[in-house]
């Protein structure tokens, strides 16, 4: 089994990115299962017996136990318990598909042929051969008793095997229940940010909507107040110009009369030297 690599990435606050995030969660739970469970099983099954908890449940023996409260035989609880004490968590880890039984006669080996004999890719062993290597390696063969009747034939000591694919389906539900609420959170999380970052843009997009509009209001201000003055200094060139045009005239007229009256005194002095020189 490879080291699985870590997450890598830059929230974009998008609920799709929530979704893959928690979807990749399941997946690497849903993968970790089958070995999660089965050493898991086993702990808690040693725990059981080395408590005696059964006997508060109200069983006599771990046999009774197991069989009739667990549904697997002591035997098969004892192979669990086996590999939990027996084999490496990485090793179960790496054979979870080989089955409990062939991990229990693995355990029955020495570290280092542990890692031999699980090289040889386990799964395609059968428990026959595997019991034999077993007692090659070790000399073991009364102590194997204890896993498996060395009078059964390898057919019926596959059928001791608990169903993986019922396990992997129980443990993908245990799964799911476990990261549910790690993806919810996941997609709460998103979205509040999603929501903020919305909040953010449409106060931001406001006040520069505010600032467009007083900058134009305060531009319509200063044309308008341009142009009154304008018209205003127009308006006042024109009144001058009709003014001064008026005076002239006033003046123009009051000259024209004022010449005519210096005309008729002379005309009237003309005439009455005229009339005395008589």
């Amino acid at each position: 089994m490879n080291e699985m690599q870590q997450l890598s990435l830059t929230p974009d606050g998008t609920t799709e990115q929530a979704q893959a995030v928690g979807l990749h969660y399941e997946i690497v739970a849903a993968a970790q299962a089958a070995a999660n469970s089965l050493l898991t099983l086993g702990r808690k099954l040693k725990q059981m017996r080395d408590t005696g908890g059964y006997k508060r449940l109200g069983f006599e023996t771990f046999a009774d136990y197991t069989e009739q409260a667990v549904g697997i035989r002591q035997r098969q609880a004892y192979n669990y318990i086996s590999v939990v004490e027996n084999v490496p968590a990485r090793l179960v880890e790496e054979n979870a598909a080989a089955g409990v039984t062939k991990l229990a006669l693995l355990g029955r080996m020495a570290p280092a042929d542990q890692r031999e004999v699980a090289g040889q890719d386990l799964a395609n062993i059968t428990v026959a051969e595997l019991k034999k290597l077993v007692e090659e390696r070790n000399g073991l063969s009364e102590q194997l008793s204890m896993i498996q009747d060395t009078s059964r034939p390898a057919a019926e000591a596959e059928s001791y095997e608990v169903d993986m694919e019922a396990l992997r389906a129980q443990a993908l539900e245990q799964a799911r229940a476990e990261v549910k609420e790690q993806h919810a959170q996941a997609m709460r999380k998103a979205l509040q940010e999603q929501g903020e970052k919305l909040a953010a843009d449409r106060k931001a997009a406001e006040a520069h909507a505010a600032e467009q509009a007083k900058k134009e209001a305060e531009r319509k201000a200063r044309e308008q107040v341009a142009q009154a003055k304008a018209e205003a200094a127009q308006a006042a060139e024109k009144k001058l110009a009709e003014e001064r045009e008026a005076a002239r005239r006033d003046q123009e007229e009051k000259d024209k009369a004022d010449l005519e009256a210096a005309r008729q005194e002379a005309a009237e002095a003309r005439a009455q030297a005229e009339e005395t020189a008589r």
